[in-house]
């Protein structure tokens, strides 16, 4: 190892700058010697690509300017061309073969003179196959080729071959190399004395630095200069400086240290003594003055017993032996509970702590002395108010916020009451997942997370579930304990079962769900006063009643305004009750049998029941029924009494009539038949009008139930309608335009056939004086569904817009002069029966024009149809 590293020396410099010049001329020789070759090398290339052109461009203007002669056969003038070309600089030869490739004739040129050879022998041939081309023979020489092609007239094609000395164009290149290689050389010489004199302007300052960073005492405390004209070895310098300055730093931080300490013992909360091997008090902090109530001066010297009754030396000695010792320091630790004496005498409970160190002098201690009066008291509140929540009733938890999973650290005798855990089962865990079980899917839970993220208090009522699984209604109040810094590290959890208030409440809330549902299903209407007179409560029956917005509701309303509102829109006639005095008067509650006529916003017969308040001990509901379709009933009831008795009477009298004639006078017996026929017609309309009463009563009360409807044709019900009103001999005829023959219906065969007779009968009968009574089918639509429309039209008598209002009335006729035969009931009939099976009628009428009824059927739909036929 020892041999390689003086080799090492011996051919490698030592220094730093000769190191690095060394270096250099290395790099630099190397970088030279690529150099040139690369440029020789490059300068061949370019020197063989120039000889080869030029001889190139030699043999082609050889050839143009030979080519004429060639194709007019002047073989003679192309030889004295090519003898005249051969003495061109750089010519070494011209060499001319025949087409079949044997020598013909050379040209060389000889000083001033061209030699020239015919039939030359050992002449390099050139390659055959190849038209033309360039290449270096063994000599050196450029040798260039083409084809001369003649006219057929010389014989044959000639070969022309160029010998050519490229040496004098190339001299130029060569002299550019060696140019190129003596300015490399040179220049890294130059480089190399200028690298080597600034290296050495480069290290001298770090010889400068070396001398500062050796300097002694204050020098070496300024620091070396930072500005050398070089990054690195400013760089060096300033990391040089940084340290001097950290150690001058150190030295002041010890000197600073020191004061800090005596800061720190001086303002110490307790007091601090320093003690000798007697026991006496040699040193003091400035806290004895408030611990003792004397000054530094006065403690000082004093043995330590007078301020802790029976500390003597030989005490101090025995306590500090039988504490702790401190392995890293050598030293002893007591620590001790005692009481201590003020300079006034008065005794307080303290700590005192004493440590033993043994120094060259002996023995030495240090005591520290804490008045614990503030902490006594401390732990007595403390105490005072633990007590206080154990003997609270509501369940209490403390959890810690700082630790992962929020756990309890603290539960309360109540909490055990409340939920059957004992304490040490629900501290370290969390309060949610002991007391929801598997219900956490409760809203009050996402409301307790967002409280406890914003740490805000909160108090919701959870669902929650005790250690035997019962369930418990749990009002849960949680406050964030917030430290000095602001921060919440605990949250304090107050439990209260609240679980008879809550299933009040749910019974309650499931009462006023009943009667908010039977309220908002009655079609009664309901209006609730609260005891101040206000509007807090009215149902959709009541504002269907009366068209009023609910936000008119919501906004509220007193009773007075209640009057002023309802009785604006009652008809004068019938004027509206004020209930805001009826309070005044002192009614408890009344029931009316006077009615409300309301107008608007439709008209409607009400009856009204109230419950007053009276001197605010309750509050006012009003009741309203819409007996608008009773009055409406009874009125129709009454109506059709009166005129099914006077259209009953009628036939009735003359049937009556005529018998009695029969039984009390004789009648001769043409008289007698002619007085049976009134008496059989009269019992004919009687009980076709009985039979209509019953079958419209039964259609009525049976609400389409007794319809037997099938699937039908349109054509033959129409044939079959028409059919039994063709007498022989009537000269009315009904003409038929059935457009929809296979129009399928869902209809009651037997009366569908009675509706359709009816309206043909009236279209007959109401066109006494003839005309032509039309039967066409018609499309359209019902309810948006597809439909098929039967219009009957005649040119009868007509009717007035009056009649035609009243037309579907029962025992209404618009003939009311009995010569028309009729019960009044056939187009009541007919409504019925086309609306039950799910059409429309359509009657349109003009005196002396006659009238239009149309049957509106909806089409069978195509899945109906489908279904039918597959039932068979």
């Amino acid at each position: 190892m020892d041999t390689r590293l003086a080799l090492r020396r011996a051919l490698w410099p030592a220094r730093l700058p000769d190191q690095m010049m060394a270096a250099l001329v290395l790099v630099g020789l190397v970088s030279v010697l690529l150099l040139y070759a690369f440029s020789a090398w490059r300068l061949e290339r370019e020197a063989e690509e120039r000889g080869s052109t030029l001889a190139r461009e030699r043999l082609q203007t050889l050839v143009q300017r030979s080519q004429f002669d060639l194709r007019a056969g002047q073989l003679e003038a192309v030889a004295a061309r090519l003898a005249e070309q051969a003495q061109a600089p750089g010519v070494v030869r011209l060499d001319v073969w025949d087409a079949q490739g044997r020598p013909w004739m050379s040209f060389m040129p000889a000083g001033d003179q061209v030699q020239v050879v015919s039939r030359p022998q050992h002449l390099e041939t050139v390659p055959a196959g190849e038209a033309q081309g360039v290449r270096r023979d063994a000599s050196g020489h450029y040798q260039a080729w083409t084809v001369l092609a003649s006219d057929g007239r010389g014989g044959a094609g000639l070969r022309l071959s160029l010998h050519l000395d490229a040496s004098p164009h190339l001299e130029p290149l060569d002299r550019l190399r060696d140019h190129i290689f003596f300015a490399l050389v040179l220049v890294s010489g130059l480089a190399a004395v200028w690298l080597g004199g600034w290296l050495h302007l480069l290290v001298r300052p770090l010889h400068r630095l070396v001398q500062t960073a050796t300097a002694p005492g204050e020098d070496a405390a300024q620091g070396p200069p930072a500005d050398s004209g070089c990054a690195e070895v400013d760089e060096l310098a300033r990391a040089l400086r940084g340290r001097l300055d950290t150690l001058h730093r150190q030295h002041e931080a010890l000197q600073q240290a020191e004061a800090r300490t005596s800061l720190v013992i001086h303002a110490a909360p307790d007091a601090l003594m320093g003690l000798d091997d007697r026991g006496a008090v040699t040193l003091v902090n400035h806290a004895v003055t408030s611990v003792f109530g004397c000054t530094e001066e006065q403690i000082v010297g004093q043995p330590l017993a007078r301020l802790l009754p029976g500390m003597d030396a030989a005490e101090i000695e025995r306590v500090t032996l039988g504490g702790l010792f401190m392995r890293s320091s050598q030293s002893h630790l007591a620590r001790l509970e005692l009481t201590a004496r003020r300079h006034d005498g008065t005794e307080f409970p303290a700590e005192a702590s004493l440590s033993r160190v043994v120094t060259p002098e002996g023995p030495r201690y240090a005591c520290v002395v804490r008045d614990l009066t503030e902490q006594r008291m401390t732990m007595g509140m403390l105490e005072l108010y633990n007590r206080a929540l154990e003997c609270t009733t509501n369940g209490i938890v403390i959890s810690d916020m700082s630790l992962p999973g929020e756990p309890i650290f603290y539960a309360n005798p109540a909490f055990t009451r409340i939920t059957g855990y004992q304490p040490w089962e629900a501290i370290g865990k969390k309060c949610g997942d002991l007391l929801l079980a598997q219900d956490r899917q409760q809203p009050e839970i996402e409301q307790v997370r967002r409280a406890l993220a914003a740490q805000e208090a909160v108090t919701v009522v959870l669902r929650n579930y005790r250690k035997d699984g019962s369930l418990f209604f749990n009002e849960l109040a949680l406050a964030p304990v917030r430290a000095s810094d602001g921060s919440v590290r605990h949250y304090v959890g107050i439990q209260t079962d609240v679980s008879e208030r809550e299933r009040s409440r749910l019974a309650l809330a499931e009462r006023n769900a009943r009667l908010n549902a039977v309220f908002d299903l009655s079609p009664d209407g309901y209006a609730v006063f609260d005891r101040e007179g206000q509007l807090v409560f009215a149902n959709q029956a009541l504002l269907r009643m009366t068209g009023w917005e609910p936000h008119t509701v919501a906004a509220g309303m007193s009773l007075a305004e209640f009057d002023a509102r309802f009785g604006a829109q009652c008809d004068p006639a019938r004027p509206w009750r004020p209930l805001a005095g009826l309070l005044t008067c002192g009614v408890g509650s009344y029931d009316t049998d006077d009615l409300v006529e309301v107008q608007s916003p439709q008209r409607l017969t009400l009856t009204r029941l109230a419950r007053l308040n009276i001197d605010g001990r309750g509050e006012s509901i009003l009741y309203f029924r819409d007996v608008t379709r009773e009055m409406e009933v009874d009125r129709m009831k009454s109506e059709f009494l009166t005129t099914a008795a006077h259209e009953l009477r009628t036939p009735m009298v003359s049937v009556f009539g005529f018998t009695e004639l029969l039984l009390n006078r004789p009648v001769p017996e043409a008289r007698r038949r002619d007085v049976l026929e009134t008496i059989h017609r009269q019992a004919s309309l009687l009980i076709s009008m009985v039979n209509e009463l019953l079958d419209l009563a039964r259609i009525e009360a049976r609400q389409g139930k007794d319809l037997k409807r099938e699937p039908l044709r349109l054509a033959p019900v129409l044939e079959q309608a028409v059919q039994s009103f063709m007498v022989h001999g009537d000269p009315r005829k009904v003409v038929m335009e059935v457009r929809h023959p296979e129009a399928l219906l869902l209809l009651d065969p037997e009366k569908t056939h009675r509706a359709l007779t009816n309206v043909v009968s009236n279209a007959f009968k109401y066109s006494p004086q003839g005309g032509e009574i039309r039967l066409s089918t018609l499309d359209g639509e019902v309810q948006g569904e597809p439909a098929v429309g039967v219009r009957v039209s005649d040119q009868g008598i007509g009717m007035t817009p009056a009649q035609l209002a009243r037309v579907f009335e029962r025992f209404y006729r618009a003939d009311p002069s009995g010569n028309i035969p009729g019960t009044g009931l056939g187009m009541s009939l007919v409504k019925e029966i086309t609306e039950l099976q799910g059409g429309r009628v359509e009657v349109q009428s003009a005196p002396g024009v006659g009238t239009e009824v149309t049957l509106w059927f909806p089409l069978m739909g195509q899945d109906a149809a489908a279904r039918t036929a597959a039932l068979g």
